[in-house]
């Protein structure tokens, strides 16, 4: 019988080992969008694939990371051995999209393979039609970038450095690119080095054990919160913003059947794929799905594989939610993960609403191409900014942290770093008033954000992202978030407004960009929530007074004294 104690340090071991990962990639990676916003995520696999512990980083990455994994296991099936690293990104090999760029290294023991040691980074630039990915232009997979079926990045322990320079050279950054490869090719490793401490401490037999317990412990879980909904057949409905589309909206349906433990998500309804970049390959599909449980669940005993034994998600090849080549995929682990993610939310909060949440900011991001102080050339990706999440019966939503694919796992930049280091200057960076949903629990808020092109030559930006035409949903009588409103001033005096699929934008020298990020939906009737948590919104500027007066019903609510400087970072 295996003992509580030895389970519960096996268990928070390998998280550890996880994090190590995870700061060994912060330490040693070159690309910002890596040592400063952290897109990437670390995880141990069982022996037969099973997600076992992962860093709590971005979720959309690890829910994806097994299908990948056993693909690059089969593709070396006979062909493995103690030291080998292995690499892939092709989303028709298990992956999501170009950018997400998988190592696994397979650990031996004994003579026996026990577990496989995996971390997922976003590369800043992998080739493809525009600089930093996410190319609306896009119309097949190959104008994305580098496809990297199963390779073998290292052998017996030795890299390969003629796959590396071949990578890489594939790259407009090529020496971040191989840094940042040999940083993953680095946290591997030491994640496999601190599995070896631990096998030096307990034998083979008990460490299986406590894994099939963490698996087991995970399907319970998750088995547990199916059986405490209402059971039946619930229905839900996100849409994403696509030009050609009637209105210019694509709709996602989803079906949720819940019976005795098990859920069926159904998907098989949704449109055909399309010649745009917001197809979801099933492995990213899989992903978005899981969060949505995950979220509903909110046990993190249930952040491994076992939870999803007891969900089987239904698609149909060639459609939006699980395409065949050659369909354009980079931004679906964003654009569509989010739609996806809040129709499956919709459906489940049908089954238990007293679990339901509002909606969260979806990703708007850019990246920018240019030239910077030095004369040398920059990609710079946007990553400040990322609006409110939703609130819930009892709380009120997360102020700018985030999308629903990784809340909170891609930490804001620093300011200082982003002045020192690129041609831009950060004027604005603000809380943004009523843009929350108004409910009986608030939405959080978005921010305002005046970021200023410093540069002595044009850039070139390029668009990717949601939530302009769609805003983040209330729910339970609560009030949708504000949607986002990005403009660019330039020095001429003259405004565009920013689309979330514009690419080849010119930003010329002194322009600026004005970035106001969503706000989360309201939970519950807005005249229900406390008057005290009314005024407290009102003193601290995040509700103004016409607001609180006219949606919250709150009478005597005073025009809040001037609380710039305590609220806004201006230069």
């Amino acid at each position: 019988m295996l003992n509580p104690l030895t389970l519960a340090v096996v268990r928070h071991k390998l998280k550890a080992v996880t994090e190590e990962m995870v700061e060994t990639m912060t330490h040693t990676c070159f690309s910002p969008i890596l040592n400063q916003n952290q897109d990437f995520s670390a995880v141990l696999l069982s022996s037969d694939i099973q997600t076992v512990s992962q860093a709590e980083r971005v979720p959309i990455h690890m829910g994806a990371m097994p299908l990948a994994v056993r693909l690059m296991a089969e593709a070396f099936e006979d062909d493995l051995a103690d030291g080998d690293i292995l690499m892939a990104n092709d989303p028709f090999w298990g992956g999501s999209h170009l950018p997400d760029v998988t190592l696994a290294m397979p650990f031996f023991q004994g003579g026996r393979l026990r577990f496989w040691v995996a971390l997922r980074a976003h590369q800043g630039d992998i080739g493809g039609l525009s600089a930093g990915g996410y190319s609306a232009a896009a119309r097949e997979i190959w104008h994305e970038g580098l496809r990297i079926p199963p390779v073998k990045l290292a052998a017996r322990g030795g890299v390969r450095r003629d796959v590396l320079r071949m990578v890489a050279s594939n790259s407009r950054r090529p020496e971040d690119l191989e840094g940042d490869l040999m940083a993953q090719l680095a946290a591997v490793k030491a994640g496999a080095a601190r599995l070896e401490e631990l096998f030096r401490r307990y034998d083979a037999e008990e460490i299986e054990a406590c894994v099939c317990a963490v698996l087991d412990g995970g399907e319970a879980i998750m088995r547990q919160m199916l059986r405490g909904c209402r059971q039946g057949r619930y229905e839900g409905r996100s849409c994403m913003e696509y030009e050609p589309a009637p209105g210019h909206l694509l709709p996602i349906p989803v079906i949720v059947t819940l019976e005795d433990g098990r859920a069926v998500v159904d998907l098989t309804q949704c449109p055909d794929q399309v010649p745009a970049f917001i197809n979801s390959p099933y492995a990213n599909t899989r992903a978005a799905v899981m969060v949505a449980f995950l979220y509903f669940s909110g046990d993190e005993q249930g952040l491994n594989d076992g939870s999803a034994r007891g969900i089987e998600i239904r698609t149909r090849p060639g459609s939006l939610l699980d395409p065949v080549l050659p369909a354009p995929v980079g931004a679906c682990t964003s654009s569509t993960a989010c739609a996806l993610i809040e129709a499956v939310l919709q459906a489940l909060g049908g089954a238990d609403p007293e679990r339901a949440i509002g909606g969260f900011a979806r990703r708007f991001r850019f990246a920018l191409a240019g030239v910077d102080r030095q004369g040398r050339p920059f990609i710079w990706h946007y990553f400040f900014n990322k609006g409110g999440t939703g609130g819930n019966r009892d709380h009120d939503g997360w102020p700018n942290l985030g999308g629903l694919h990784n809340p909170g796992g891609t930490p804001s930049p620093s300011i200082e770093r982003t002045e020192a280091s690129y041609p831009l200057v950060v004027e604005e960076y603000a809380l943004a008033p009523d843009t929350g949903g108004a409910g009986q629990q608030r939405g959080g808020l978005g921010g305002l954000m005046r970021l200023r092109y410093d540069g002595t030559t044009p850039a070139v930006l390029n668009a990717s992202g949601e939530g302009v035409l769609v805003p983040p949903f209330g729910t339970g009588g609560g009030a949708d978030g504000a949607g986002h409103d990005y403009r660019i001033a330039q020095a001429n005096s003259s405004e565009h407004r920013l689309g979330v699929h514009d690419s080849g934008v010119v930003l010329e020298p002194g322009a600026c960009l004005v970035c106001t990020s969503a706000g989360g939906g309201g939970y519950g009737d807005p005249r229900s929530r406390d008057r005290d948590a009314v005024r407290r919104d009102v003193a601290f500027g995040y509700v103004s007074a016409a607001a609180a007066r006219a949606v919250y019903g709150l009478e005597d609510a005073p025009e809040p004294p001037d609380r710039r400087d305590s609220l806004h970072r201006t230069s």
